[in-house]
């Protein structure tokens, strides 16, 4: 028997905090402050090969979400990654994109954010395999994306980068060198809240839950890669 969408939902956010992605060993040493520099220093430069490009994640939905009310929280949300925010009348800057403040928080752990250096920047494997896992989201059927992208990304973090702040701060890095996490931290509950609404429409029948649920898990297994060749390169 199909649940209703909204009773669906909420059972899929609650499984995916639930999944190894988020239980994982790696993510354990944030929590338990058992990290130094140099393993956030590894962190931080394989994590932007994925986090430069979020804005291509988001633009690659739009592009294949048909429904015009479900793609309206998405621009939204690519609004705010190039640093514009519709509540306080903020309109784009470039010094505020996400990226632009991921790359304080490189700085913050002595890596060189010119351009060459950062393009020079040699993801792991698993890394490769992660962020080609959400630039191929143009290949995807939206609803599957959705999940990926909804529950399986946006819902998660703000759990997740609170136990990455807690290894940041535990490294001896400053609040102001954290901003990128404490902000997404706030932010994308709201995100995960529009994308929520964006995708309850089409989480009516058994099938499309279905697909939702795979997206969602999906994604989650292939950010468990990417973790586990953080741990398998930092040497711990």
């Amino acid at each position: 028997m199909t649940v209703t969408a909204e009773a669906f939902v909420d059972q899929l956010q609650k499984d995916c905090l639930e999944h190894p992605a988020m239980k994982h060993s790696y993510l354990k040493r944030f929590e338990n402050r058992e990290l130094n520099k140099d393993h956030i220093k590894l962190f931080a430069e394989q994590y932007y090969c994925f986090s430069r490009h979020f804005s291509r994640y988001l633009a690659a939905l739009v592009a294949i979400t048909p429904d015009e009310a479900s793609r309206a929280p998405l621009i939204k949300n690519l609004h705010e990654e190039y640093g514009g925010r519709q509540e306080e009348k903020q309109d784009m800057d470039a010094e505020r994109t996400h990226p632009a403040i991921f790359r304080g928080f490189l700085r913050s752990v002595g890596i060189d954010t010119s351009p060459e250096a950062l393009n020079a920047i040699k993801p792991l494997p698993e890394t490769k395999l992660f962020v080609d896992k959400y630039l191929n989201i143009r290949f995807l059927n939206y609803i599957e994306a959705f999940g990926g992208m909804g529950p399986g990304t946006e819902y998660i973090v703000p759990q997740m980068y609170t136990l990455v702040r807690e290894g940041c701060r535990g490294a001896g890095l400053s609040e102001d060198d954290v901003l990128f996490f404490s902000a997404h931290i706030e932010l994308d509950v709201e995100h995960a809240e529009g994308i929520k609404d964006s995708l309850l429409p089409f989480a009516q029948s058994e099938d499309h839950q279905e697909l939702l649920r795979f997206g969602a898990m999906d994604f989650l297994d292939a950010r468990t890669v990417l973790w586990d060749g953080l741990e398998r390169a930092s040497k711990f």
